[in-house]
């Protein structure tokens, strides 16, 4: 499967990496990033290897306890679009309103 970055996602994933870069370092920047790669190969091979969220069609990952990867598979495309990067502690009424 061919793995895609909605707009916001990219926006997202990039906001992450450079608050951590700024508070912690380049290296917890750079963790972050390789955990992010390594659930994307699965994605990629197993792309209904993870669970849904919520009651909605699309599925997640956790990248730390703190972040969750929010994805939509389309088999007819070959397809992941990786929809948001989800702070596990907001409200996640907030995020299905965007889904």
């Amino acid at each position: 499967m061919k793995i895609k970055f909605s707009e916001i996602a990219k926006l997202e994933f990039e906001e992450i990496v450079n608050h951590l870069f700024e508070i912690y370092g380049r290296d917890k920047a750079i963790n972050f990033s390789e955990l992010v790669k390594q659930n994307l190969k699965q994605v990629e091979t197993f792309p209904d290897s993870f669970g849904y969220f919520l009651e909605t069609q699309n599925r997640k990952f956790m990248v730390t306890p703190y972040i969750t990867v929010i994805y939509k598979v389309n088999h007819e495309l070959g397809q992941v679009e990786i929809l948001n990067f989800w702070f596990n502690r907001s409200n996640p009424n907030v995020l299905l309103k965007h889904l």
